[in-house]
């Protein structure tokens, strides 16, 4: 009785090993921790592309990440709107166009006013010189909220800015401005890849949980991923707190694919599991 409670223990412990052995494994490809500080971030290890808020990181800081064997460090850029915590809010809100749902620390902001692209220029320059290898660039959206040639031709005029920093450039989300654009063919050799949040799953807001995303939504995510494909973009996929179910699903999507993607469990963005 004994050997066969002890025996049952150790199966336990080693199904529990390679559980977290498992998980590990397929968070090394990619991962979005833009909401981990960097005291508890420099610790990462072994992260084929990690993307991180560099204005939060010091040039010693993205060394180590380097050191620690993280291969492609992206630098999280927001150039579609504004956000309370950056130390120059004070200084560009006046530039706010509206509200950001979900939000509060954010506004929209008009893309196409000279001094933002200025500013977005110089964070880019500054971003660069602490040795990221790349750019995770966050609010394309604005032009889902405000379609007008103004804010499409600001958008245009920040990404060619941020791209004579000569690092790859990912863009996050902005389905609408990024449609426009491709058929423009207006982003090749200046935009490497999409990342698209929430194709399987989505964030309920009001009780900060996560569910599954509606069949129609789905299907439309992508029918858009697979003409990023057609285009030539490595396609990212950020999903959140997904069942055993969905998470098979995202993982079979993905591998059909040849899309590359992160599971977190954080609406935040500061958990590695």
């Amino acid at each position: 009785m004994k050997n066969t409670k002890y025996l049952y223990m150790v199966l336990i412990f080693f199904t529990i090993i390679v559980i977290k052995g498992m998980a590990a494994e397929n968070n090394k490809e990619y991962k979005v921790l833009i909401g981990m500080v960097s005291d508890k971030a420099v610790n990462l290890k072994g992260i084929k592309t990690l993307v991180i808020d560099a204005e939060f990181f010091s040039k010693k800081d993205i060394e180590q990440l380097h050191k620690n064997g993280n291969v492609n460090i992206f630098s999280y850029l927001n150039i579609g709107s504004i956000e309370t915590f950056r130390d120059d809010y004070e200084a560009f809100k006046y530039l706010a166009l509206g509200d950001y749902e979900n939000w509060d620390e954010e506004k929209w902001i008009n893309v196409a006013d000279k001094r933002w692209q200025k500013r977005i220029k110089d964070k880019a320059r500054l971003l660069s010189q602490k040795g990221i290898d790349g750019f995770f660039l966050d609010n394309a959206d604005i032009y889902y909220h405000y379609q007008t040639p103004e804010i499409y031709r600001g958008l245009m005029t920040l990404l060619q800015e941020i791209h004579k920093e000569n690092k790859p450039i990912i863009i996050n989300g902005g389905d609408t401005f990024i449609s426009q654009a491709m058929k423009e063919n207006a982003l090749k050799g200046i935009v490497n890849g999409i990342n698209q949040e929430s194709v399987f799953t989505e964030i309920n807001f009001k009780d900060n949980t996560f569910g599954v995303k509606p069949i129609e939504d789905r299907e439309y995510f992508l029918a858009y991923l697979d003409q990023c494909k057609t285009y030539g973009f490595t396609v990212y996929l950020l999903e959140y707190g997904p069942s055993k179910k969905i998470e098979k699903d995202i993982k079979a999507y993905c591998q059909s694919n040849g899309f590359i993607y992160d599971i977190s469990h954080s609406l935040q963005l500061d958990k590695l599991f």
